[in-house]
C-alpha cells in the first residue's frame, strides 16, 4: 500500500493549482490559532543598496532590451581582455634594461652631444617654510655635420616623492639670445623644446632657467635612524639621453640651512653598475650669507647617466606640502579594481538579502499535520534544510502497513542508520553534495518554487568579478617592473583577496535561488508541520509511518532529530541492529578526518618548523658585523686589535666576563654612506643566555651612539654615527657577561660524553674575523694583527678541570663532521702549532702574582688565522665542576637539544612513517585485499597520509641538506629513506588505483 498519491512525475508542477487546501489561499482570515510569521527587517544599508540595484535593473530594463543586454556582456568580456593582455603580454613602458643602455652608446652621436654640463641650483625657503629652489642649467652641445636637428629637448621632473615639483618660469637661451620654448606636459614630466628654428650644426650654448618646489622629503637617516628632511635629487631628471664630457653642478644654500644639515653634502655619478661619488667640502669664496657645495666630473660619460647630489637636514627644516592627487592616483589608483569588488559584494550581499529575497507568503501559518504534495526532497530544497535530506527520504520509503499485517523492520531499520548519520559532522560532505548538486535543486525551479534572478544585474554580478580579477593580476603584473611608489603595494595578497572576493560574488549571484510565492506558502505550509511536530512530539513517539515525519525531521536541529528519530525506531524494531552499519563508504569518521587533516597539516607544519627552528647543519653562525651588509660597513677595517677579557665570581656566585676591546680601524669615506663600525658576539650558548651587557662604544675617546641587534644566538652591535668619519681612529668596546657560566657536557671520551660541567667558554672573536679586514689586500687576504689576553684569579683557576684556547681536534673525526671542539692549554701554544713562528702565532703566560694572565698574538700572515686555532670562535673554555657557579640553566640546555634534533628527527620520521603506510598498501595490494581499495582508514592512510609524508620529507630535505658537503653523513641517513619511500609511496598508489580493486 503506498504512502500518498504522488504525482506521475515527482513534482510539484504536476498539481493543479486549485489542488491546494482551501486554507491555502491568500485572502483566507488568519485563525485563532494561527502563528505570526514575521518577516525580518533588513539593515538600512542593505534596504538603501538593494533599492539603488531595484532601481538601475529597471532603469536598464526600460532602456533597452537583449541589445543592451549583450552590449553589456561585451563590454566586461572587453575589460576582461584588456585584464589579460596587462597579465600575459608586453610590459608597457618598461624601465630601460642594462642591455637598453649600454646599447644606445652606438646612437650617442645621431642628434646632438654634450660636451659640458653645467647647473647652479640655489636653494632657499619661502614665507611658508617650504623648500623653493632656482636652477639655471647652461649645455654646451655639439651638433655633428648632417644632422637636421634645430634644437634640443630638455625633461624636467613634474611628481617626485609625493610632491607636486610645480616647475615655473621656464625660460631659455640660444648662444646668449632669448628663445621661445614649447612645454609639453604629462602625468609625471615636463618636455622643454628649445628649438633654434633651423638646423644647427658645430657647437652651440644652451641655458634654461627654471623653478623647482618641494624637492626635499621627510624620511629616516639609515646612518642614525633618525627623522630627517632629505634632499636627494638627480640633475638630469627624468631622462637624459645624451652622452657627455664634463660635468659642473653648484648648490648654493643660506647660512640658516647649513646650520641645519646633519652631515656634509654628497655628490654622486654613475652610469649602469658603474659609480663613484664623493662628500663636499663649502667652496672658500662663496657669496656672503650663502654657502656653496660643487661637484665636477671631467671624464666622458655615455648616454642615460645619472648625477645627483644628497643633503640631509635636520628634521622640520622644511615645511611639506599635502600630497599631491596624482601621487595618490599613481599609489592607490592600480587598487581600483579591488575596491570595485569590494563594493561589489556589499551590493551582492544586498541584493541576496533584499532584492533576490524569498517571496512573501501570508503574514502567519497554522500548526497542520497534513503532508504537502511534494517529495521531502523537494521539500528539504523548500526549507533550505541540506542535513536531513537522506532521512526523511529514508522515513518516506517506510510502508504505511505491511503486506502481511505487523511492522516491517528493513525499512525502518534502513532509516534508523539514516536517523544515525544525520548531523554528524562526518556526514557533511556527502550531504552538502547531495543537496547542491542533485536533480531536486534542478527541478524545485522548474516547478516553479523557487526561481533563478534574472536581469542585467545578476549579468554584471557574473561578468564583472572575473573581469575585475583580469584587471587586477594584470596589474599585478605590470607594476611588478617599475618602482614602488607606497608602502600600501602587497602583490600576493591583493591577487589573493581579489580572487576570493569575486569567488564569493560569483557564487553569491549563481546559487541564489529565491522562493516564489508558491514556494513561501509551501515554506509555511512545512513550519506548520514542524510547528505540529513540537507540540505533539512526534519525533519522540512516531509512528514512523506518519505522512508528516520525514517533513518534520527538516525543519529540526539534524543532529537531534537523527537521535530521536533514531531512538523512536530502535523502540518499534525491538532491537538495536541499525547500531551496526550505519555508516556508509562516504562517511568520514574522526579517525579519517584526524587521518586527513593530520596530512593537510603535515607540510604547513614543516613550512612553520622551517620558519622558527634555526638550521641543525649551517655551517656556523652568519656573522652580520663580518658580512658586511651594515649600512656604512663595507669598508670599514680593522687594523689591528687587543681584547682583554676577565673571568671573576659575582657576590651571588655568577661567573662574570668583563672585557674591553680595543680596535685601530680605518674609516673610508669613499662609500656612499656613513662609514660605520659593527662588531658581534655570541651572548647564548645552548639555549642558555649569558647576559651580555654593552656598556660603551668610544671614538678616540669619546662616546658615541649605537645600537644592538639580535641576531640568533649572537648580539650585533653597530654605531650609527652621524658624523663621516675618513682615517684610523681609535675604538673602543667595553661589554660584560654577567652570566658567562652554561651547563655543558665534559669532553671525556671525546664527542662531549663526560659529566655535566660548568662551562665558562668566552668568544672574544667570532667565526670571519679573518674576513673582517680581508679588503685591505685581496692578494694577500691578510689578517689584522691580533692580541686576545683572557685573566682569571688563580683560586678560581684552580677549580677548573680543563682550560685553554678553543680549537679543534682534527684527529678524532672525519673530515667532513664538524671537528668537536676541543682546547689547547694555556701555556701549550707551541705544541699545538707545528711552526708558531711561521704561522705569526706567539703565546705568553703568567701565573705569577695570584692571576693567570694568558695571551696569544697573531701577527700579519697570509694565510689568516692559524688552523689550529681557527674554530667557529677565537676564545677560551674552562670547565669547572658542576656547582661552582649559579646561572647554568639545565632546563633551558634540554629543550634546545630537542629543539636541534627536532628537524633531522621530524623528516627521518616522516620518510620512516612514508615507507610503513606505503608498504602496508604494496602488500595489501598485491594481494588485493578489499581494505586498500574500500574507502576507509586505511585507504586514507595511502592515498593522503603517505603523499602528504613524503612532499613534506622532502621539503626538510631540502632545507636540511641545502649547505651540506657533499659526504656529510647526515646525507645519506636521510636520503637513502627518502628514495625508498619516494618508490613505495609510488608503488603503494598504482598497486591500489580503483581498477585493480577485486570484483
Amino acid at each position: 500500500m503506498t504512502r500518498r498519491p504522488r504525482p506521475d512525475d515527482g513534482s510539484a508542477s504536476a498539481a493543479p493549482d486549485d489542488a491546494e487546501p482551501a486554507d491555502t489561499a491568500p485572502d483566507v482570515p488568519a485563525p485563532d490559532d494561527a502563528i505570526v510569521d514575521d518577516r525580518p527587517r533588513h539593515t538600512p544599508l542593505w534596504a538603501l543598496l538593494s533599492g539603488w540595484l531595484l532601481g538601475l535593473e529597471a532603469w536598464l530594463r526600460s532602456h533597452g532590451g537583449r541589445g543592451l543586454r549583450r552590449g553589456i556582456r561585451v563590454f566586461w568580456a572587453a575589460v576582461a581582455a584588456a585584464g589579460a593582455f596587462l597579465l600575459v603580454g608586453p610590459v608597457i613602458n618598461p624601465p630601460m634594461t642594462l642591455d637598453d643602455i649600454t646599447s644606445s652608446a652606438s646612437s650617442a652621436t645621431d642628434d646632438w652631444i654634450a660636451r659640458e654640463f653645467a647647473a647652479d641650483y640655489r636653494i632657499d625657503r619661502d614665507d611658508d617654510g617650504r623648500l623653493r629652489a632656482e636652477v639655471e642649467e647652461r649645455i654646451d652641445a655639439r651638433f655633428p655635420d648632417g644632422v637636421e636637428a634645430t634644437g634640443i629637448d630638455r625633461v624636467l621632473a613634474t611628481e617626485y616623492q609625493g610632491h607636486a615639483l610645480d616647475p615655473s618660469a621656464i625660460s631659455a637661451t640660444l648662444d646668449g639670445e632669448p628663445v621661445e620654448v614649447a612645454i609639453r606636459r604629462d602625468a609625471t614630466q615636463l618636455t622643454v623644446t628649445i628649438d633654434g628654428g633651423e638646423p644647427l650644426s658645430g657647437d652651440h650654448e644652451f641655458e634654461v632657467r627654471y623653478r623647482l618646489q618641494d624637492l626635499a622629503y621627510p624620511t629616516v637617516d639609515d646612518a642614525t635612524g633618525d627623522e630627517v628632511d632629505l634632499l636627494e635629487w638627480d640633475v638630469f631628471g627624468p631622462s637624459w639621453p645624451q652622452a657627455f664630457s664634463g660635468l659642473d653642478v653648484t648648490i648654493s644654500i643660506p647660512d640658516e640651512l647649513d646650520d641645519r644639515l646633519i652631515r656634509e653634502p654628497r655628490g654622486s655619478l654613475a652610469w649602469t653598475l658603474v659609480g663613484g661619488g664623493e662628500w663636499l667640502e663649502p667652496e672658500p669664496d662663496g657669496p656672503a650669507g650663502r654657502v656653496t657645495y660643487r661637484m665636477t666630473n671631467d671624464q666622458n660619460i655615455p648616454p642615460h647617466a645619472q648625477a645627483w647630489f644628497t643633503m640631509s637636514f635636520e628634521a622640520g627644516t622644511f615645511a611639506m606640502p599635502p600630497v599631491s592627487p596624482l601621487f595618490v592616483v599613481q599609489s592607490f589608483g592600480p587598487l581600483l579594481p579591488l575596491a570595485l569588488l569590494v563594493v561589489a559584494l556589499l551590493f551582492a550581499l544586498a541584493a541576496r538579502a533584499v532584492a533576490w529575497a524569498d517571496a512573501r507568503g501570508r503574514p502567519w501559518f497554522v500548526a497542520r499535520h497534513d503532508p504537502p504534495n511534494v517529495t521531502p526532497g523537494i521539500a528539504a530544497h523548500v526549507l533550505g534544510a541540506p542535513r536531513a535530506v537522506e532521512l526523511g527520504e529514508a522515513l518516506d520509503a517506510i510502508p504505511q502497513r505491511s503486506p502481511r499485517g505487523g511492522i516491517d523492520p528493513a525499512p525502518r531499520v534502513r532509516a534508523a542508520r539514516a536517523a544515525r548519520r544525520t548531523g554528524r559532522f562526518g556526514d557533511l560532505p556527502r550531504a552538502l553534495t547531495r543537496y547542491w548538486f542533485g536533480a531536486d535543486r534542478r527541478r524545485i525551479v522548474a516547478d516553479g518554487l523557487r526561481r533563478v534572478p534574472n536581469g542585467f544585474v545578476r549579468d554584471a554580478f557574473l561578468a564583472a568579478p572575473p573581469a575585475l580579477v583580469f584587471v587586477q593580476w594584470g596589474l599585478v603584473r605590470q607594476l611588478s617592473h617599475q618602482a614602488t611608489l607606497a608602502v600600501v603595494w602587497w602583490p600576493v595578497a591583493f591577487v589573493v583577496a581579489s580572487t576570493v572576493i569575486a569567488a564569493i560574488i560569483m557564487w553569491i549571484a549563481w546559487s541564489s535561488r529565491p522562493l516564489t510565492r508558491r514556494g513561501a506558502l509551501l515554506k509555511q505550509h512545512l513550519r506548520g508541520i514542524e510547528a505540529f511536530a513540537e507540540r505533539t512530539q512526534l519525533l519522540d513517539r512516531g509512528p514512523s509511518s506518519d505522512l508528516a515525519l520525514p517533513y518534520a525531521v527538516l525543519g529540526a536541529e539534524p543532529g537531534s532529530a537523527g537521535r530521536r528519530v533514531a531512538a523512536m525506531l530502535d523502540a518499534e524494531i525491538g532491537d538495536t541492529t541499525s547500531r551496526r552499519g550505519w555508516r556508509t563508504p562516504g562517511y568520514l569518521t574522526w579517525p579519517r578526518l584526524l587521518v586527513i587533516g593530520a596530512s593537510l597539516l603535515l607540510l604547513p607544519a614543516m613550512i612553520a618548523m622551517i620558519v622558527l627552528v634555526p638550521h641543525p647543519y649551517e655551517r656556523g653562525i652568519r656573522s652580520a658585523a663580518y658580512d658586511q651588509e651594515l649600512p656604512g660597513t663595507l669598508y670599514t677595517t680593522v687594523e689591528s686589535a687587543e681584547i682583554v677579557g676577565e673571568l671573576t665570581r659575582s657576590a651571588d656566585g655568577r661567573a662574570v666576563v668583563a672585557v674591553t676591546e680595543r680596535y685601530e680601524v680605518a674609516f673610508d669615506d669613499s662609500s656612499g654612506r656613513v662609514p660605520q663600525f659593527a662588531q658581534q658576539w655570541r651572548d647564548r650558548v645552548e639555549g642558555q643566555p649569558l647576559d651580555l651587557h654593552l656598556d660603551a662604544v668610544r671614538i678616540d675617546g669619546d662616546e658615541v651612539p649605537f645600537v644592538t641587534e639580535q641576531v640568533r644566538d649572537t648580539l650585533l652591535v653597530h654605531t650609527m654615527l652621524r658624523e663621516v668619519l675618513a682615517g684610523s681612529h681609535d675604538v673602543v668596546v667595553e661589554y660584560t657577561l654577567r652570566s658567562a657560566a652554561v651547563g655543558a657536557t665534559g669532553d671525556e671520551g671525546g664527542y662531549g660524553r663526560g659529566p655535566t660541567v660548568d662551562r665558562v667558554r668566552w668568544a672574544a672573536l667570532m667565526e670571519g674575523w679573518d674576513l673582517a679586514s680581508s679588503w685591505r689586500d685581496l692578494d694577500t687576504m691578510e689578517f689584522a694583527p691580533t692580541r686576545v689576553e683572557f685573566r682569571v684569579a688563580d683560586d678560581l683557576y684552580d677549580l677548573a678541570t680543563e682550560s685553554g684556547w678553543l680549537t679543534r681536534d682534527t684527529d678524532a673525526a672525519d673530515e667532513v663532521r664538524d671537528w668537536p671542539e676541543t682546547v689547547v692549554p694555556f701555556g701549550d701554544v707551541d705544541e699545538a702549532v707545528a711552526d708558531p713562528a711561521q704561522h705569526g702565532v706567539e703565546e705568553t703566560t703568567d701565573d705569577s702574582g695570584g692571576e693567570l694572565v694568558a695571551a696569544v698574538e697573531f701577527e700579519d700572515t697570509e694565510y689568516g688565522t692559524p688552523l689550529a686555532l681557527s674554530v667557529d670562535d677565537l676564545g677560551v673554555r674552562l670547565d669547572f665542576p658542576a656547582g661552582t657557579f649559579t646561572g647554568p640553566d639545565t632546563e633551558a640546555r634540554r629543550a634546545w637539544q630537542a629543539i636541534a634534533a627536532l628537524p633531522f628527527a621530524a623528516t627521518l620520521g616522516l620518510e620512516v612513517l612514508a615507507i610503513l603506510v606505503a608498504g602496508a598498501g604494496i602488500l595489501a595490494g598485491l594481494r588485493r585485499a578489499p581494505i586498500a581499495f574500500r574507502p576507509g582508514v586505511f585507504r586514507d592512510l595511502l592515498v593522503w597520509f603517505a603523499p602528504a609524508a613524503l612532499l613534506t620529507a622532502i621539503v626538510g630535505f631540502v632545507w636540511l641538506t641545502g649547505d651540506m658537503v657533499a659526504d656529510h653523513p647526515v646525507l645519506p641517513a636521510l636520503g637513502l629513506p627518502l628514495v625508498v619511500a619516494l618508490a613505495a609511496v609510488v608503488a603503494s598508489l598504482v598497486l591500489t588505483r580503483r581498477k585493480r580493486a577485486p570484483v
